[in-house]
């Protein structure tokens, strides 16, 4: 059996919460807890009788809660925290983190849910920031990398004799540990760099590609692994996410120019194939 908690503790818990998720000051170039605006009462009670500021004590799990949480957020999307740097990426984090403050208890790592369309919203309304096409795009690929690393796992599908009677009608699942990129930027590669040589300097946004450039992102044993695909590939793939097989080939073969289509044919044949055997579909519907 259980009981609801006294309402004294749901109280103090209530205003031990409101505490330790006071917004670090700013002002100063540095991040400092701010001891001043804490309700006077956690802070009677943090002291207890004892000597010592009760608001000093109360500051030092303010710092910690913040510091962990934007620890993590830029564990995640380490990319973008290197494009904006990480001043300014903990300032969009606070932001972030005051609206969509974490909520499930044993998993920190939830908290980082929904970052990329805050931050996509974000500097979409900050007058001051530039390049916002590639800081959105990098920030989407940081999310993409993390749902592609957390994903359930799901068999891979392998049709089998009887599937490929029906394969034409069907419509294949995509996998959840995959994920789709369209860049304008060379991102992927400056991903990389930035993990493989760990700092917090900023880097420079790359110049724009001439073309945008497609991938899949897909998780392997040993990590996660992405492939470039040819425009044509990444766009029967959307099709496919939607339509039967069948349907989605007619609508790429519309879509293509007549010197297109005649290769159409052998082309989609190895798309499939490929993408059968890197395991992004789990099945058919």
């Amino acid at each position: 059996m259980t009981r609801d908690a006294p309402r004294w503790l749901a109280d103090f818990q209530a205003r031990f919460g409101d505490a330790i998720r006071t917004p670090l000051d700013r002002s100063r170039g540095t991040l400092t807890a701010k001891a001043s605006s804490y309700d006077a009462r956690i802070v009677g009670d943090a002291r207890g009788g004892r000597t010592g500021d009760g608001g000093d004590r109360l500051a030092v799990y303010n710092r910690q809660y913040w510091f962990r949480l934007f620890d993590v957020l830029q564990s995640a999307f380490p990319l973008t925290a290197r494009l904006v740097g990480y001043w300014s990426f903990n300032d969009y984090a606070s932001r972030f983190l005051l609206a969509c403050p974490p909520r499930r208890a044993g998993d920190i790592e939830e908290s980082t849910e929904r970052f990329d369309a805050f931050f996509a919203d974000a500097v979409s309304e900050d007058a001051a920031c530039d390049r916002r096409v590639a800081l959105v795009e990098g920030a989407r690929i940081d999310a993409a990398w993390r749902a592609v690393l957390r994903a359930p796992e799901a068999r891979a599908f392998r049709p089998s004799a009887a599937d490929a009677t029906r394969l034409l009608d069907a419509r294949l699942a995509p996998s959840p540990a995959v994920a789709w990129i369209e860049e304008h930027y060379p991102l992927l590669e400056l991903r990389r760099r930035v993990l493989a040589e760990p700092g917090e300097a900023k880097v420079e946004v790359p110049p724009e590609l001439v073309r945008p450039r497609f991938s899949a992102l897909f998780r392997k044993e040993e990590g996660i692994a992405h492939v470039f695909l040819e425009e044509r590939e990444a766009e029967l793939f959307a099709l496919l996410r939607s339509l039967p097989v069948r349907d989605a080939l007619a609508e790429l073969e519309r879509a293509c120019p007549p010197d297109e289509r005649l290769r159409l044919p052998a082309k989609a044949h190895g798309w499939l194939a490929r993408s059968v055997e890197l395991g992004f579909w789990k099945g058919m519907v």
